[in-house]
């Protein structure tokens, strides 16, 4: 019982003392870093635009060096993302390796994935799941029998690490409800976050405000009743807004090719247009920053369980 408490307070401690130096000192540190390992994927969903996209990418050495930076800088939660971050390879070393070195350097070691590959071995803190809806929409947004690959995965991974993402668009946003009620009791949450139009508007994709406003009210009525919306019930409220207010100085970004900018997840990636953002994950995290509790402790079970 002592060593759990002791545990939660230095958890507690490494999520919340950049929020009180920024305030003690004016100081901005970030506390979570993203760092796009590759573009390569083996998917070409609808909605990403990173697949399509050519980024030389760092041998082993520089990977851990772009580790070290971030670290360097403050962040103490690190997600790697992708394209699909499992594909990652330098000769012998692979993902495996490049979370070994991580563990070394960060409290908490996450990764996102499309699914269709086995993550069941790798010391992951946490591994964020890409699905869309049931079968029949996740399939058509990204690609016929994934939904079946990933599945199958989620079934054998087994000792509570996952989380689904999802992403809305108006591709899926009248399942959602039907998603929710597949994964109850089977994942450790969802998250979700809404479609951004990297091109700009207009795109069929982008799911208007005025048709996210009844969404959200449906998610947090879903969360009431025990599904497992891993969103906080004022961060749904909140992404109701048009423009929210985003404190990105608690964000760092790292590119394949070692790229390391501090700042909005968009930057050096696409137009940064704050008016259609739905990235989730930055408004918890500046409702924590802003002192919310009920922020902070979504954040603290996500990252710290």
């Amino acid at each position: 019982m002592a060593a759990h408490f002791m545990s939660t307070i230095r958890n507690l401690s490494a999520f919340a003392n950049p929020f009180l130096k920024y305030h003690l000192t004016g100081k901005p540190s970030p506390v979570l870093g993203g760092y796009k390992i590759t573009y390569n994927c083996n998917l070409k969903c609808r909605h990403c635009p990173y697949w399509n996209r050519s980024v030389p990418e760092q041998d082993f050495p520089r990977v851990r060096n772009t580790l070290e930076r971030l670290r360097g800088i403050g962040v103490q939660i690190l997600i790697l993302e992708g394209g699909e971050p499992l594909l990652w390879r330098d000769g012998k070393k692979n993902i495996r390796h490049v979370i070994e070195a991580a563990r070394r350097l960060f409290r908490c070691v996450c990764i996102t994935t499309n699914g269709t590959l086995s993550w069941a071995d790798l010391e992951l803190d946490r591994v964020w799941v890409s699905l869309d809806g049931p079968r029949r929409v996740h399939d058509e947004i990204r690609g016929q029998g994934v939904f079946d690959k990933v599945w199958k995965n989620l079934e054998q991974e087994g000792n509570g690490r996952a989380l689904v993402s999802t992403t809305i668009s108006t591709a899926n946003s009248s399942t959602i409800q039907e998603l929710l009620q597949t994964l109850r009791g089977r994942v450790a949450g969802v998250t979700i976050q809404f479609y951004y139009p990297y091109a700009g508007l207009p795109d069929p994709l982008f799911l208007p405000f005025s048709e996210r406003a009844p969404v959200l009210e449906k998610l947090k009525q879903m969360k009431k009743d025990g599904y497992p919306v891993a969103n906080s019930l004022m961060s749904l409220e909140d992404l109701k807004k048009e423009r929210w207010t985003c404190e990105e100085k608690f964000l760092a970004n790292a590119e394949p090719d070692g790229t390391v900018l501090h700042g909005c997840y968009l930057r050096n990636r696409g137009a940064s247009k704050c008016s259609l953002c739905g990235f989730s994950a930055h408004n918890e995290m500046s409702l924590a920053f802003k002192g919310k509790m009920e922020a902070i402790r979504t954040g603290m079970g996500i990252f710290f369980p």
